[in-house]
This record gives C-alpha cells, structure tokens and sequence, in this order.
C-alpha cells in the first residue's frame, strides 16, 4: 500500500506538479457545488492560487533547493576529488516520442546535464571507469534504458567506450545505488554525479550501500541568471520547476527512510 501510495504521488502529486495542480482545482470545483463547503471553496482556490505564486518565485525556489544542495560543491580540480578513480553518472529520465511504431527518444535536461558533468570529469580525472546508471523507469512509454542513452551522450562527448559499463535494470535510485555497487568492486572512492537537488538523497543511497561516493553535482541550475535581478521576485515557470523538484527530494528522502532504504543492508562493507 506505502509503494502504490508512493507511486501516486510522484506520477504527479507533489505540490508545484500540475498533477497536483489540477487535482487540487478539482476538489474545489467539487467543494463549490455544495451549498455549506462554499466558503471553504473560496478559501481552498485561493489557497491553492497563492501557493503556486510562491513557489514560482525564484528566490524561494532558491531557498527551497539550498536546503538540498547547502554542501555540495562541483569537482574543479583533481584535488577535489579525494581520489576518486571511477565515476557514476546517473540518469535522471529520458523522453520519448513515438508513432506508428517508431520512436525518437533523448535525455531530458536534468539527465544531459549529468552527461555533461560525466564527461567534463573523464577529462578532468581520467578514471579507469565511467558507469552510466539507469533502467526503464517507465516500460509502458519509454523503449530504450536510460543507462544506454546516457552512455551513447557519454560517447558522443568524448568519453571512450570501453570505460563505460552500462546499469540498466534499476528504476529508482535506490535500485541505481544497488545495482551499481557490484559494478564498482576495487574502487573505493568514485565520484557520484547527479543534479544538485537529487544529490543528497543519491549520497545517503550510496552509502547506505557501503560505498564513498564524492559528490559531483551537475551545473544545472535554475533561474540563475535572475539572483541580482528584480524578476528575482517575479512568478518564473523555471522556478516552479525548481521547487517542485525539491519538494519531490524531499518527500523521497522521506520515503526512503520508512521503505529502511538508508539502512545498511546485510552484505554491505563497512
């Protein structure tokens, strides 16, 4: 019941989602047509309304995401990367267009701006193994694993092939942090990339496994552009985004720890 609860609400449910969004115009539709829950009515949509307006602020948004990201710095030097002699690039989704039985699918900007950072670190550090993570989070919509799309873009960007080994089964990242631990015998240190929003809920995975992953968060970044800017107080689609994001990192890392998810298993090593 916890998983189905779970799947309901990242399928769209996290607040800032427009599944969310429509569910809560919905009940207070329905609310409205009943004569008693009139008022409550009002007060629901314009609750509904000013939460939407706040989240799509960016300085709250900033706010928001700080609370995820406040110690994570990208790798910019070699030293930084306390050794690290492998490196994990997640996939964050892919999307797919398809008709008629063809289909043309591409990483999403989350997932292309780890490829980014996964390559940039293959030249700065030089690993001996590059993993690219990612299964069919979707079977029903997507054809293709993201863990092959993310090394095909690895490729592309001048990673060699043979130093890239393919996770292709996980669904979540839990799964990616489990699935990826017997890829990585013999490296005890690797460089773990992902967004900034998603990179402390991936860190207390992957060491919940055992493992010592440096964080490498990616150069995403959301509304930036605006931080000494008077829009920084104005609505921005961006910065809805951004703050649904995090509020979905949250409620994840929240479901992690009563799934026991951040406990270590059994057979990790200390």
């Amino acid at each position: 019941m916890l998983r189905i609860s779970a799947e309901i609400i990242k399928s769209g449910l996290v607040p800032g989602s427009i599944g969310f969004l429509v569910a809560g115009v919905v009940v207070g539709v329905l609310f409205l047509f009943v004569r008693r829950l009139e008022r409550l009515a009002r007060w629901w949509l314009m609750a509904l309304s000013v939460l939407y307006i706040v989240l799509a602020i960016p300085v709250v948004s900033w706010s928001l995401e700080r609370g995820r990201t406040s110690e994570y710095r990208p790798i910019e030097k070699p030293g930084d990367a306390a050794g690290a002699s492998a490196v994990v690039v997640l996939g964050n989704g892919i999307v797919s267009y398809q008709y008629d039985g063809l289909a043309v699918e591409s990483l999403t900007r989350r997932t292309a701006y780890n490829a980014i950072e996964g390559a940039r670190l293959y030249r700065l550090l030089h690993p001996d193994l590059v993993i690219a993570s990612g299964g069919l989070a979707n079977p029903e919509r997507l054809l293709r694993n993201e863990g092959e799309a993310v090394r095909d873009a690895l490729v592309a960007l001048g990673v060699p092939r043979d130093v890239i080994a393919t996770e292709t089964r996980s669904t979540n990242t839990a799964e990616q942090a489990a699935f990826v631990t017997p890829l990585l015998k013999g490296y005890t240190r690797f460089a773990l990339v992902t967004t900034p929003i998603h990179m402390p809920r991936a860190m207390a995975l992957f060491r919940s496994r055992g493992l010592h992953p440096v964080a490498a968060p990616s150069h995403i970044a959301y509304g930036g552009e605006l931080r000494d800017s008077p829009a920084r107080f104005l609505p921005s689609s961006n910065s809805l985004r951004a703050s649904e994001l995090s509020l979905y990192e949250y409620l994840g890392l929240a479901y992690a720890r009563t799934r026991g998810w951040l406990n270590p298993p059994p057979d990790a090593p200390q």
